[in-house]
């Protein structure tokens, strides 16, 4: 879980991710995901059940869903850097901030997702990880050279894998 960012606007963040698309207009009563974030049709139907038994992930959701200068692109992908359990690299653009997320594909989802998805929230802040990671105790460190991490991040995917896991395991109230 890292994050990768450039003088001059462009972030990655590495380790885990994803990205959504919005369902067609008919299915207004299911729950779609936010308009601003793209993904096969196949890691949708996954991310929509990770929603309904996640609190924390549909209030990420939500969040994001609310940045109306963040477009979120994932990707499911097989050749991941071995340094790497997934990435997101961010972009800076004219005050829009462009995400790609690679994610593989695998049991490790759930966490990796929530994971970047805090990381893209951290960014919509505009957090100066850079910054941040000088400071003793701010729970923000350098993983290399302008790579960082946070213990938020960490939480949130920590977070997220416990509440999806609970509520499978939680029968349904009558």
């Amino acid at each position: 879980m890292r994050t990768e960012s450039w003088v001059g606007a462009v972030l990655g963040v590495l380790l885990c991710g994803a990205v959504l698309s919005a369902e067609p207009a008919h299915q207004c009563q299911q729950w779609r995901l936010p308009a601003n974030i793209e993904l096969p049709d196949d890691l949708a139907r996954t991310l929509r059940r990770l929603r309904d038994r996640s609190p924390t992930f549909k209030a990420q959701c939500e969040r994001i869903a609310l940045a109306e200068h963040l477009r979120v692109t994932v990707r499911l992908d097989t050749s991941m850097p071995g340094r790497c359990q997934a990435f997101t690299t961010i972009r800076r653009v004219r005050g829009q901030i462009h995400a790609d997320v690679h994610v593989p594909p695998g049991r490790l989802l759930t966490e990796l997702v929530a994971h970047e998805f805090e990381h893209l929230l951290e960014q919509i802040e505009g957090l100066d990880l850079r910054t941040l990671s000088r400071t003793r105790g701010s729970g923000v460190w350098a993983v290399e050279h302008e790579i960082f991490e946070t213990d938020r991040a960490r939480r949130a995917g920590q977070v997220v894998l416990a509440e999806a896991f609970t509520r499978r395991r939680t029968p349904a109230a009558d």
